[in-house]
């Protein structure tokens, strides 16, 4: 082989090597607490119960914070929910129904986080659950309002004629009270 092959064969080992190792440089997430173990919450409410814990990383994140992001009330979930990422783009902050792609999860819940150069900290695992389930139902601004069980036409039609034929099958019989 002539010096200009072996030169060319040096430059495709390193450029494979990159490629290969590029989602550890771009930041694969590392040192991860495993949240599996927590029981998923219901109707997670952004305002009640995810704003309190990002108001505590207002301090850095408020008013032109760290990463452009701004996690004041009021302002918090505009900068956080189908925002892309300043830190680790094109990844978004929040992607709503899929906690394994949002930032924010990884950023309070992973040591190396693939974003943010460290863990943020101030949360526990409960809050770290409760980002999670938030992500997983939707990242909505108001949880989804809850059913309330009722009857459908044939169950309502099902239950007056049982109605019916109680009232009849007493008709015969009459009843008395003690006084």
């Amino acid at each position: 082989m002539n010096q200009f092959s072996i030169i060319i064969a040096r430059l495709i080992m390193i450029a494979f090597w990159f490629v290969s190792a590029l989602p550890a440089i771009a930041g694969t997430p590392t040192g991860c607490t495993d949240l599996d173990g927590f029981p998923e919450q219901q109707a997670v409410d952004f305002e009640s119960e995810i704003q309190p814990i990002l108001s505590n990383c207002a301090g850095c994140h408020g008013e032109n914070g760290s990463a452009g992001l701004d996690l004041r009330p009021g302002e918090a979930y505009e900068n956080l929910v189908g925002v892309e990422s300043t830190t680790n783009p094109p990844q978004p902050r929040v992607a709503p129904f899929d906690p394994a792609d949002s930032l924010l999860l990884y950023a309070v819940n992973c040591s190396t986080t693939g974003g943010p150069s460290f863990q943020m900290p101030g949360t526990d695992p409960e809050q770290r659950v409760l980002i999670r389930d938030w992500i997983a139902q939707g990242a909505l601004a108001r949880p989804a309002p809850r059913s309330v069980p009722g009857l459908n036409p044939l169950g309502s039609g099902i239950l007056i004629a049982l109605l019916m034929l109680g009232l009849l099958a007493a008709g015969g019989r009459r009843v008395r009270s003690r006084v």
